[in-house]
């Protein structure tokens, strides 16, 4: 059946007429022309006689062809992800509020057995931290006091510094050995949980974010107590750098002291000097560069000691070959020497061959 116009005029409105175009066929016949033209040679229409075309300006793009594969290919996949999300809201829309809190529980209680873990493992870090530093600390003060003066060797440190060092290294001891862990977080455990039932999935779900937070106050305690330990070793490192560059002095003095030995010993003392200066001390190396110039020194004093003795040696023995005695008398007969035999008085003396009756 046929509408009728009038009846369409009434519902929509009259119908616009288009006022006719002067020459529209022939202004259609010039623009097909050009059209067909430009598919066939798409470079520019030379417009004036005075255009000169230069070779070395760059060409023109040319006509870009539409590529209905790609696009319908693009399309395809529109189509594709609309259905893909449609088909996941079906999903989300089927799905119980119930078994989507059970998912958020997992994912929950997941990320905070890490976290858990990750604080126990911190806590462990700290402690082996500091333990270590307390047992270097020990060792390199048993080097240290080994460099001190004693009855059976001379000073081979600096005094002052070597007093300094050893008071740094018990304030780091004492420091570190007064620093209090935090306790790890106590173990999430679940419990009884009903995964039909809404009210018992969303409870669980606030204890393991109550168990989160717990968590997260120990890893900021934790944090606290790491930045204090740093602090302390940055502080009693830069105090064994002052008394490591105390020794190159010491050294000098040491060879300015004890001229009369060996160079070989007296290199040796420098030689040590230098790497007890770019040695860390805390180190079982750097504390056997403190003993390896502790005998240097040493080494240094008593071969002085051995030269001085021996030039002393050779001076007596120059003085007692130039040494001449003194003249002697000659000697008397012994028997001139004797005394007379004195007799007693009122008696002769005996005769030498007189008989005896």
């Amino acid at each position: 059946m046929t509408p009728d116009p009038s009846k369409l005029d009434t519902l929509v409105g009259p119908r616009r007429r288009s006022e006719s175009v002067v020459d529209e066929g022939r202004d259609v016949v010039r623009l097909r022309a050009l059209v067909n033209s430009a598919a066939v040679n798409s470079s520019p229409t030379l417009t004036s006689p005075r255009f000169v075309k230069n070779t070395k300006a760059r060409k023109s793009r040319g006509y870009r062809r539409i590529d209905w594969l790609n696009v319908g290919a693009a399309a395809i996949a529109i189509v594709v992800a609309v259905g893909a999300a449609t088909f996941t809201g079906v999903q989300m829309a089927s799905a119980s509020p119930t078994a989507g809190a059970v998912q958020i529980l997992t994912s929950d209680e997941a990320a905070l057995a890490g976290a858990e873990q990750g604080v126990v493992a911190s806590i462990e870090r700290l402690d082996e931290t500091i333990q270590k530093g307390i047992a270097d600390a020990a060792a390199l003060r048993k080097t240290l006091v080994s460099l001190r003066e004693t009855d059976e060797q001379p000073a081979t440190a600096d005094r002052d510094s070597l007093n300094a060092a050893v008071a740094a290294v018990d304030a780091y001891e004492k420091a570190l050995s007064e620093i209090t862990l935090p306790l790890a977080p106590e173990p999430y455990v679940r419990g009884d949980v009903d995964k039909n039932s809404l009210q018992s999935v969303g409870d669980a779900i606030d204890r393991v974010q109550e168990s989160s937070e717990s968590v997260d106050a120990v890893a900021e305690d934790v944090r606290v107590v790491q930045t204090d330990v740093d602090g302390l070793a940055t502080n009693f490192t830069a105090a064994l750098a002052k008394f490591a560059s105390s020794f190159a002095a010491h050294a000098q003095t040491e060879i300015e002291n004890y001229p009369v030995a060996e160079q070989g010993f007296r290199d040796a003392v420098t030689a040590a000097a230098v790497a007890v200066g770019s040695a860390q001390l805390t180190s079982p190396a750097g504390q056997s560069s403190l003993a390896t110039y502790r005998d240097a020194v040493i080494a240094l004093h008593d071969d002085d000691y051995r030269a001085r003795v021996e030039e002393e040696a050779a001076r007596d023995n120059q003085q007692n070959n130039n040494w001449t005695p003194p003249a002697t008398e000659e000697p008397t007969d012994p028997g001139s020497t004797e005394p007379p035999v004195e007799q007693p008085p009122g008696e002769d003396p005996p005769a030498d061959d007189e008989p005896f009756l």
